[in-house]
């Protein structure tokens, strides 16, 4: 099985650790090919069972199946010296989140959007493309969904919500400040949290009850770093159709 598709499905039996261990492995994913466990554990200060625990959740033997796993993803997609970096790189993480979606936190989100009473979605900068659009698309159907972009925007409407609310939080790094504050707002007044980031352990995800990643890579050309935001648009296109397909009447 595809490396990322065993990935997206098992991320629903990863804990906070788990999560903290598969971001370390895809950031240094060519250093993990020549490591051993105990190299691996102590570099995360955790102990050699908590690997083997993780590589276990996601269906493979132990340490040494996962490395080579990894291995050969990254053999099939190496990584380019900033001169070399090509569309087609582009293409390839629109398929690996595709790859990531997985069925049953969609539709824990399709319930929540169906049963909650408003719907607040929080975004600033390049992902507030995907955030609008999605709230208009929910607004067709007739959901009380709104769009927030706006730091103090988001905390007054975060401050309003109850546990008949949900909050949809978008941010490719999962470390977006200004997100991240009005979410543990809304959170503690007791608003459900849907966060759609980049694959692995992140303060947004870690605090979200509905998790779905997209697979994010920064590219660097001519001095620029672009990180793309069209992942996240196409797992909120994805949600809205599947909405409109399972809960709206012909």
């Amino acid at each position: 099985m595809d490396f990322f598709n065993r990935i997206a499905e098992h991320t629903h039996l990863l804990n906070k650790s788990d999560n903290e261990i598969l971001s370390y492995c895809i950031r240094n994913n060519q250093a993990i090919a020549g490591m051993k466990i105990q190299e691996l554990a102590e570099a995360l200060y955790i102990s050699p069972a908590s690997v083997i625990r993780f590589c276990k959740k996601l269906g493979f033997s132990g340490f040494s199946e996962f490395k080579a796993a990894l291995k050969m993803e990254v053999m099939q997609h190496p990584e380019k010296r900033e001169s070399e970096v090509r569309s087609i790189d582009f293409l390839k993480d629109i398929n690996k989140t595709i790859q990531l979606i997985h069925e049953d936190s969609i539709e824990q989100i399709l319930e929540l959007i169906h049963t909650k009473k408003r719907i607040e979605i929080y975004a600033v900068g390049s992902s507030r493309m995907a955030a609008n659009e999605f709230a208009k698309r929910l607004q067709i159907l007739g959901k009380a969904a709104f769009c927030y972009d706006d730091s103090s925007l988001m905390n007054i409407s975060a401050g309003q919500l109850s546990g008949e609310d949900l909050v949809i939080a978008l941010s490719a790094s999962g470390e977006t400040s200004l997100v991240i504050t009005a979410a543990n707002m809304a959170k503690s007044r007791g608003a459900a949290i849907v966060s759609i980031t980049n694959l692995g352990s992140s303060t947004l995800s870690d605090m979200a009850d509905v998790n779905v990643y997209v697979h994010s890579t920064c590219f660097a050309k001519a001095g620029i770093t672009v990180r793309s935001r069209v992942q996240l648009l196409i797992v909120c296109e994805y949600i809205f159709f599947r909405y409109l397909e399972g809960y709206t009447c012909d």
